[in-house]
């Protein structure tokens, strides 16, 4: 068994812009929904890294 000291850390792989029309919907302080257009979506492609020490084996 080793030493399970891991350290969690993301890499940002790819970040862009897609364009695209979509309908989305957003509530006020009443509970009243408005529908809104949207016309871009944020992308971005992360890497989830664990370090892990590997010097130590038991």
């Amino acid at each position: 068994m080793r030493n399970r000291n891991a350290k969690e850390r993301y890499v940002e792989n790819l970040n862009f812009q897609h364009f695209t029309n979509y309908v989305t919907f957003t509530k006020d302080d009443n509970n009243f929904r408005s529908k809104e257009l949207k016309d871009k979506i944020e992308v971005s492609v992360v890497l989830d890294m664990e370090c892990v020490d590997m010097l130590m084996w038991d």
